[in-house]
């Protein structure tokens, strides 16, 4: 994965021995991430600034996870976006929500299948049925594609706060 060994014999969904940090950056063409191998990462950015992102990364991951795995969900995968404010690193766009992450319920994961997910997935479904390149603009979702990723994100929010997303105040 992205370089990196895995574990002999390991299966679909089964839950990896420890976090995998995997840096991207953005492909030069269209606006999807392009996996880079860790010389590469630190490269651009220095070996100091890689190492503190790879171990904040590692670390915020890892305590989502624990957290959501006591509302009964699986942290399956997440990406954080990082960049300088002030000269300091920190988190620069949303971090683990349905678009950046790969949320599983607890109770439907089986090592060796595909377990129910509470993200885009619709969104990309339907967007790879188009064969769309993934460059600007984006082609329109239709409506049960909407509903079916809507749906998904409030039962997410939902199993996770322990609230009615329609009682939401925003």
């Amino acid at each position: 994965m992205n370089g990196i060994p895995l574990p002999t014999g390991m299966q679909e969904s089964e839950q990896l021995p420890v976090p995998v940090f995997t840096p991207s950056t953005k492909a030069e063409q269209g606006q999807h991430d392009e996996n880079i191998n860790f010389e590469d990462a630190a490269g651009i950015v220095g070996r100091e600034t890689f190492d503190l992102a790879r171990e904040v990364s590692v670390e915020l991951y890892r305590m989502a996870s624990e957290l959501a795995l006591t509302k009964g969900i699986v942290i399956a995968d997440t990406k954080f976006e990082l960049g300088f404010i002030d000269g300091e690193l920190h988190i620069c766009d949303e971090a683990l929500t349905m678009d950046s992450s790969r949320f599983w319920p607890a109770d439907e994961v089986t090592v060796g299948a595909t377990p129910p997910s509470f993200d885009k997935q619709p969104v990309r479904d339907y967007a790879a049925s188009l064969g769309w390149d993934k460059t600007a603009p984006a082609p329109p979702m239709p409506d049960d594609v909407v509903a079916a990723t809507s749906a998904r994100y409030i039962e997410a929010y939902e199993t996770i706060t322990g609230l009615q997303f329609s009682a939401w105040p925003g």
